[in-house]
């Protein structure tokens, strides 16, 4: 395979991945016009219709399929490659840092701080945060479309590397106006309350869930709601309470615009974990990202036996 037809499958990934040649284009940083001729020439080079649209639908063939699964496995080796005669070289780092994380570990300091080192230590790395929730993350490091993730949930696979970080403490979180606001409570307290959720996926649902279960509140409903900033502004207006974790919840309860709740039991804190494949190998700026993280926080690295998700 040519180095032309290596930078046509990374074209053709890259649209794919996107949804449209338009998207897909930019998210390369080349001309819609330069990403169409890329894909043309690559199937007229393979000798097949690699994806089909018709109207508003946009997907790969069966032949892009197979391809597409090729092609990342051979970027992939591509990238390994030249990253390892970088490292025989003391050239300055390059390339880019993609970083997984779950939503709530942005909200603390301990990942920005993190980021900021090292992109003052090496500030010719482009980096690409991709938030995501846990199983979406999960996914993305198994199929090695994200390197290294830190997320907020149980980890249990004997393919992953886990690191464990601080944990994230939990609360208890309701309006201003709430008849218990800032006082203690137990389940009984909140019979036919509203508690507010995130979505489906979310390791914060899986842990909102698992304490509904134990508190068992008398009559309680549940309402959907797709981010942790939703929650605390519809939990600010009333229209329910929720578990969050304090970070998420932090800039609310300085400026009062929420109160806490000490509900008894008081929700245990939830591990925080950096992970990726152990069979994956590891870029320049990955391993300096896992050194800062190391640094930051007093960690023991060993992978978890489980199941794969």
């Amino acid at each position: 395979m040519t180095l032309t037809s290596l930078q046509r499958l990374r074209v053709y990934v890259g649209i794919v991945d996107a949804g449209s040649v338009s998207a897909g284009a930019r998210a390369l940083g080349i001309t819609q016009s330069t990403a169409s001729t890329q894909l043309r020439q690559l199937e007229v080079e393979v000798g097949s219709l690699l994806i089909e649209r018709t109207g508003r639908h946009f997907a790969p063939t069966e032949a892009g399929n197979v391809l597409l699964a090729h092609a990342r496995r051979l970027i992939v080796v591509a990238d390994e490659a030249v990253d390892d005669l970088a490292k025989m070289s003391l050239r300055p780092l390059t390339g880019a840092l993609v970083v997984g994380a779950t939503t709530t570990t942005t909200e603390g300091s301990f990942l920005p701080a993190t980021l900021r080192k090292f992109t003052a230590a090496y500030p010719e790395v482009t980096l690409d945060l991709r938030v995501e929730n846990s199983t979406t993350l999960l996914r993305k490091v198994f199929d090695g479309d994200v390197g290294v993730a830190i997320l907020a949930d149980e980890v249990d696979s004997p393919l992953l590397t886990v690191v464990p970080l601080a944990p994230e403490e939990q609360t208890v979180i309701v309006s201003r106006a709430h008849p218990l606001a800032g006082l203690s409570g137990d389940s009984r307290t909140l019979r036919g309350s509203v508690v507010l959720l995130r979505e489906e996926g979310s390791a914060t649902r899986r842990f909102q869930e698992s304490l509904l279960e134990s508190w068992k509140i008398p009559l309680v409903r549940t309402w959907t709601l797709a981010s942790t900033g939703a929650i605390v502004s519809a939990v600010a207006e009333g229209l329910g309470m929720s578990f969050l974790p304090r970070v998420a919840c932090q800039d609310a309860l300085a400026s009062n615009r929420i109160a806490e709740l000490n509900l008894d039991p008081l929700p245990s804190p939830r591990p925080v974990s950096l992970i990726h494949r152990n069979d994956r190998h590891l870029s320049r700026a990955e391993e300096h990202f896992l050194a800062l993280v190391a640094d930051g926080i007093p960690t023991t690295t060993h992978s978890q036996q489980g199941v794969t998700p």
